[in-house]
């Protein structure tokens, strides 16, 4: 069994199943590229919490794991408004982050009480911080539902109430905002609701025991982003979205950054954060910034 060692008192979740080689394979990976080690193995012994009690997952009906990622220690207002919409929702929060400095992480604009923030290195990606999560409490995995998110969003700018009800309804077993169609149809990762306890069936745990580093983010979106689209299809799984790219004007592009516009107009009070950073991205910057000020009322520089 595969454990986080002294650093942390949780194991990961140990599997008997299909090779991981060929897990990966199946989501679409060149099958002669060279496969990293399993997040899980890197991690032993580096993996800690930093703050929180596991028994506030006890019994919980909803569950909301955020991968975080930041330089420093403090946190911006995004990641608080968003924990604070969760918290009102009744979801227990675990934060899993990959913060650069060993500082704690510090949190100006408040953090719900009762929250777990685990410390990890920063290998895999989401998936990575999604998976030691799930491995190192597994009793999310039962949760009715889990709802898997990160903090690469800024916002939320109005009340998000009814996409986080939404996200839990009776119905599909698997909800997410946005589908995209590029490369190949399949529910963008950065909010991904998983209803019924389904984490807990052999093939999410399979497939979250083998996720492994990878040497970019496009092979991370092609093994586990489009590799749960994947999944979703080989193991008949339900799935809906809030809007689809065709229905943003988005047939083929990024739904959150092509579409950013009309994304926040179906309902969806956020902004993707690499829109307001990437080089490529200055034009929708500047459109978003007047735009996020004439709708919300708020200056985008302040989340």
């Amino acid at each position: 069994m595969a454990t986080t060692g002294h650093a942390s008192p949780f194991n990961f979740v140990a599997v008997d199943g299909p090779n991981p080689i060929g897990e990966i394979n199946s989501s679409g990976i060149d099958p002669m590229k060279k496969v990293g080690p399993l997040v899980a193995e890197a991690s032993k012994g580096r993996v800690k919490v930093e703050s929180g009690d596991r028994s506030v997952l006890e019994k919980r009906d909803r569950v909301a794991v955020i991968a975080q990622f930041s330089l420093g220690p403090i946190q911006p207002r995004s990641l608080s408004e968003y924990m604070a919409a969760l918290d009102s929702a009744g979801y227990a929060i675990v934060i899993s982050a990959t913060c650069q400095s060993s500082e704690p992480l510090e949190f100006p604009y408040g953090v719900p009480a009762g929250a777990i923030v685990i410390r990890r290195p920063n290998l895999g990606y989401d998936f990575g911080s999604w998976a030691t999560a799930l491995g190192c409490f597994p009793e999310i995995r039962t949760a009715g539902t889990v709802l898997l998110t990160n903090d690469s969003l800024l916002g939320p700018f109005a009340p998000i109430a009814d996409l986080l009800e939404w996200a839990a309804e009776k119905g599909p077993d698997i909800r997410g905002l946005t589908m995209s169609f590029q490369f190949v149809r399949h529910i963008q990762s950065y909010f991904l609701a998983f209803r019924g306890g389904i984490l807990a069936d052999a093939p999410w745990i399979d497939f979250f025991n083998s996720v492994r580093i990878e040497d970019g983010k496009d092979n991370v979106v092609m093994a586990y982003e489009i590799g749960v689209a994947k999944k979703i299809f080989a193991e008949a799984y339900s799935s809906e979205v809030w809007v689809t790219g065709p229905e943003l004007g988005v047939p083929y592009g990024n739904p959150t950054v092509d579409g950013w516009r009309n994304l926040m107009e179906s309902g969806v009070p956020f902004l993707k954060r690499t829109i307001m950073t990437h080089p490529s991205t200055l034009a929708e910057c500047a459109e978003a910034t007047q735009y996020v000020q004439r709708k919300f009322g708020t200056d985008i520089s302040i989340w």
